[in-house]
C-alpha cells in the first residue's frame, strides 16, 4: 500500500468516525489518524511530535502499529486492569460483617484491620471506599430506632383515634394543641457549619452552669405557638400552671392537649384536678415511644438549628437573655416557620382544613 493510499484510508476513517460517532468521544483516536496523515505527508516526526505534544517514541509505535496491521482503526485495546485483592467470595463475606454487626461503627481504619484479619490482604484506605460502593454500602449516618414503639398501636392512633379527636372536639368548639417540653444547655449543642478549608470552627466553651427548660403548646394548621420558659426542673405542678396560663393566654374557653407519656403528665393528683376541670381541659396521650407523632418536636428542632446550634453561654442567666430574645423574633420567622412545618401540616391536612386563624407566637418568661 503506497502512502497516498494510506492517506485515503485515514481520511475515510475519519469521515466514518465523524459520520457515525463512535469512537466521538475519544479524542485520542482522532489524534492517532491525523498524526499518521501528517507522517504519511512526509512531514518531520520531530514537527509532528512538537506539534501534538507528543514523544517521537510514541509517534513511531502507532506507525508500526498501523503498518503491521495490529489495528487498522487505531482504536485502543481493551485493558484487563489491576486485579481485585478480594474475590467474590471474600467480598460477600465482608459484606455479610458489615451488615451483622451495624450496631457499632465502621469507619476506613477498622475495616482495613477487618480484611487483613479475615483475608490476610492488605488494602489501601484510599482504594477501600471504591470497594465499598461496588458492594452496595455507603457511609451515612445512623438513626435510632424505638424498639418499644407498637406499630399497632400507632397505626390506630394516627388512622382513627386522630380523626375522631378532632372531628368530635372541634364539633363541640375545643382548640387543640400539642404539647411538650425541651431542655436547652449552656454548653450548647454542636453542628456541621461552613467554615475556612483547614481550619477548625471554635467554639468558646464555658463549662457547665445549668439548663433552660421550655414547656410549649403549638396548635396544628395555625401555627399558633405558646411557650413558657423556666430554670427549674419541669414537674406536674409546673405543668398545671402552664395549663392555666395557656388558658388565659389563648382567651378560649375549651382546651384539649395532646401530650407525650412523660410520668408527670399522668401523676395521680393532676389526673384528678383535669377531672374537676373536664367542662374546658382534656389530656389525650400519644401511643408510647412515639415522638414523630408530636409536631411541636419538629419546631424544637427548627429552634435549636436556628438559636444554640455552635453557641455556648457563660452563665445560665446569659442563656436566658438568649432564649427569650430568640423567642421574641419568631414572629418574624413566620415564612420560615411554614416551611419547617409544610411536612406535618401536610400529613395532617385533612384535621387542620378547618383551621383559618392567623399565625402568632406568644411567649412567656
Amino acid at each position: 500500500m503506497t502512502d497516498s493510499e494510506r492517506i485515503k484510508e485515514l481520511k475515510k476513517q475519519i469521515r466514518q468516525l465523524k459520520k457515525s460517532g463512535t469512537g466521538g468521544g475519544d479524542f485520542r483516536v482522532f489524534i492517532r489518524l491525523h498524526v499518521l496523515i501528517a507522517y504519511y505527508q512526509k512531514q518531520p516526526i520531530e514537527r509532528i511530535a512538537k506539534c501534538y505534544d507528543i514523544s517521537t517514541k510514541t509517534i513511531n509505535r502507532w506507525i508500526l502499529r498501523y503498518e503491521s496491521g495490529e489495528s487498522a482503526t487505531m482504536q485502543d485495546k481493551e485493558r484487563q486492569g489491576r486485579p481485585t485483592l478480594l474475590n467474590a467470595g471474600q467480598q460477600a463475606e465482608l459484606k455479610k460483617n458489615i451488615q451483622e454487626n451495624n450496631q457499632r461503627v465502621w469507619v476506613a481504619r477498622h475495616l482495613v484491620v477487618l480484611v487483613h484479619t479475615l483475608f490476610a490482604v492488605a488494602i489501601s484506605v484510599k482504594y477501600l471506599p471504591q470497594l465499598l460502593q461496588k458492594l452496595g454500602l455507603s457511609f451515612h449516618k445512623a438513626v435510632k430506632n424505638l424498639v418499644k414503639k407498637d406499630s399497632e398501636k400507632r397505626r390506630l392512633w394516627i388512622q382513627e383515634t386522630l380523626p375522631k379527636i378532632y372531628q368530635k372536639k372541634i364539633e363541640q368548639g375545643w382548640r387543640i394543641f400539642y404539647q411538650d417540653e425541651v431542655g436547652f444547655q449552656t454548653e450548647g449543642t454542636l453542628a456541621y457549619s461552613w467554615g475556612e478549608r483547614g481550619q477548625a470552627i471554635e467554639i468558646a466553651n464555658y463549662g457547665r452552669h445549668g439548663r433552660m427548660n421550655m414547656m410549649g403548646a403549638f396548635e396544628l394548621g395555625t401555627g399558633l405557638f405558646y411557650g413558657v420558659q423556666t430554670s427549674f426542673k419541669v414537674n406536674a405542678q409546673r405543668f398545671r400552671r402552664f395549663i392555666c396560663h395557656l388558658k388565659r393566654e389563648m382567651c378560649t374557653d375549651k382546651i384539649l392537649l395532646i401530650c407525650d407519656n412523660a410520668s408527670f403528665h399522668k401523676a395521680k393528683w393532676l389526673t384528678a384536678w383535669v377531672e374537676s376541670n373536664k367542662d374546658w381541659l382534656k389530656l389525650e396521650f400519644l401511643p408510647p415511644y412515639s415522638p414523630d407523632f408530636n409536631p411541636i418536636e419538629r419546631l424544637w428542632r427548627w429552634m435549636k438549628t436556628e438559636y444554640t446550634h455552635n453557641h455556648c453561654w457563660s452563665s445560665l442567666a446569659h442563656l436566658k437573655k438568649h432564649l427569650q430574645d430568640a423567642l421574641r423574633k419568631m414572629p418574624e420567622c413566620a415564612e420560615s416557620l411554614k416551611t419547617v412545618m409544610r411536612k406535618e401540616n401536610e400529613r395532617y391536612h385533612e384535621i387542620c382544613a378547618f383551621y383559618q386563624v392567623e399565625s402568632r407566637v406568644i411567649f412567656q418568661a
